[in-house]
């Protein structure tokens, strides 16, 4: 009977997380593309019966963003006790693990910890490598053979000394055109190659799909391995969107350790993202004891990262299974007590929730909820980005009336950026908002170039982070992790740390600035020509 009483308990909290994980992705306008089929009839019925925009509205102004557990739904307006139990019956034909990979996933008492510029980034990463005492999981787009490179390998090559078991996905064709001209800083082969003689594990992300008349047997190769069917569904939208390899860029950037653990922002592993040169510190600004300041050298960029402890680690790490195995590797089951501990103790009081978005993917959750931030703003929001060059963004930043432009704080490089079109993307779109309200700051007076990827919002007692950028490349092509932590107190210190970000920009005070009439100027349509390249 006992066995029986387990089963039903976990049918039924499977089945609840499923309804949060429904009305998320709803709200976020997940079904409507054709590919979720399973959930259309469950869509409908909601549709019907309930005003999802009002839905959607209180969830963005009254929860954060997004909905954290079942408790909450029945704060929506309009749901109602009869409707989430016709819900729930429709629910039980949908496949609740295909939909737990597509919605956002929301864990409780975790302990969040920001960092910005190279020596705290380089400081945590090693600290946390150093820590690890079962495995040690990593994705970075790009891993530079330079100073950090090489102490970030090294900390690793410890680690696997010790038994630490490693995994590392890094895009090895892109990284291999280093920077400043310089193709040694490109080559992370020699460093791959002592991780690997050590025992670590590598995959090369830049062949994150199939060609197209493979994947059909390749997809039954990897379902008989033991890939589950979940992240098999998740690759036929990829293959969808493949032309070739080249449109296709694993840009996550973050590391789980223990499955206790997470490191997740905007950092690569490089010199340019984890310098250990002491940083310029105007006003000797700290945070949490950490001095803010500018990189101290001009080659050097302004990034960050958090580092999360509780159970959002064990989250990542399914997101990093999926991908993994559909590379193809080692399958590994993240739910195997090695990688998720069976008790954790609360670690905080912050609620996190992680953003996962991919090439193909029928709705991108990271470009929705900036969206979101944007139509639902009020009382203060923050964008901190070094792209800006997302046509949906700015449709929707034109779009808005003066009350809510006037809350909108948006920090970005006109100058000093590494795009040639995030200049003239400003420029031609930026003169209608900021006649409306928009506060606009310019980091290159810093003569830096911002890498950080973060929003603030008041209302919401929230910030996100992540790797994605507010450009087509992000919404359209790329592997995108993005985490929402909702905290009064957490939001506070990142508040602080971007308004120091805001007092050594510029801030811009003449729309003369920014182009009345875009058309009239050629830079517009160099911006339009190269949008979707990188």
């Amino acid at each position: 009977m006992t066995q029986y009483i387990i089963a039903d308990e976990e049918k039924k909290d499977k089945l609840r997380q499923g309804m949060v994980d429904f009305f998320n992705y709803l709200l976020y306008d997940g079904f409507v593309s054709s590919a979720v089929e399973d959930g259309k009839i469950a869509a409908l019925f909601a549709e019907r019966y309930i005003n999802l925009a009002s839905a959607a509205r209180f969830m963005h102004e009254k929860l954060g963003g997004v909905i954290r557990d079942y408790s909450e739904l029945e704060s929506l307006p309009g749901v109602t006790d009869e409707i989430l139990g016709r819900l729930e019956s429709l629910l039980g034909q949908m496949n609740l693990d295909n939909l737990s990979l597509l919605a956002p996933h929301t864990t409780r008492n975790n302990r969040v910890e920001a960092f910005v510029n190279g020596p705290d980034n380089l400081n945590v990463l090693l600290e946390e490598i150093s820590r690890a005492e079962r495995y040690i999981h990593c994705s970075f787009m790009l891993f530079f053979n330079d100073k950090s490179g090489e102490l970030v390998t090294q900390a690793l090559l410890n680690a696997l000394s010790r038994g630490v078991v490693v995994r590392l996905m890094v895009d090895y064709t892109v990284t291999s055109l280093g920077y400043e001209l310089n193709l040694e800083f490109g080559k992370f082969k020699l460093l791959g190659d002592k991780l690997e003689a050590a025992g670590a594990r590598l995959q090369n992300t830049f062949d994150s799909s199939y060609p197209a008349e493979e994947w059909p047997d390749k997809r039954a190769e990897l379902k008989k391995s033991g890939v589950p069917e979940s992240y098999l569904y998740l690759q036929d939208f990829a293959q969808k969107q493949m032309v070739t390899g080249l449109n296709m860029i694993n840009h996550r950037k973050f590391l789980v350790a223990d499955g206790h653990t997470l490191i997740l922002g905007s950092i690569n592993v490089g010199d340019q993202y984890l310098a250990s040169t002491p940083i310029l510190t105007p006003g000797n600004v700290e945070s949490e004891g950490r001095a803010l300041g500018i990189p101290g050298k001009s080659k050097e960029w302004h990034d960050g990262c958090f580092r999360i402890r509780g159970s959002a680690a064990f989250s990542a790490n399914r997101i990093f299974a999926a991908q993994w195995s559909l590379l193809g590797d080692d399958l590994f089951d993240p739910e195997n007590e090695f990688y998720k501990p069976s008790a954790m103790e609360p670690f905080g009081e912050e609620d996190c929730t992680l953003f996962a978005s991919f090439p193909g993917n029928p709705i991108n959750l990271n470009q929705k909820y900036h969206l979101a931030l944007l139509e639902h703003a009020g009382d203060e929001v923050f964008i901190v980005n070094p792209y800006l060059i997302d046509e949906s963004f700015w449709e929707m930043l034109q779009s808005l009336d003066e009350e809510r432009a006037g809350h909108i704080v948006i920090c970005n490089c006109l100058k000093h950026n590494d795009h040639p079109t995030n200049l003239a993307a400003v420029r031609s779109h930026m003169y209608g908002p900021f006649e409306k309200g928009v506060s606009f700051y310019d980091y290159s007076a810093t003569e830096r170039f911002s890498h950080w990827k973060i929003t603030y919002d008041r209302r919401g007692d929230a910030v996100f982070h992540g790797s994605y950028n507010l450009n087509e490349r992000s919404s359209c092509h790329d592997y995108e992790l993005g985490l929402l932590v909702k905290s009064p107190a957490f939001a506070e210190k990142v508040k602080a740390m971007i308004e120091y970000d805001l007092s050594v920009s510029k801030k811009i005070t003449d729309a003369g600035d920014f182009f009345k009439h875009p058309a009239l100027h050629p830079s517009t349509y160099w911006n339009k020509w190269t949008k979707n390249l990188t």
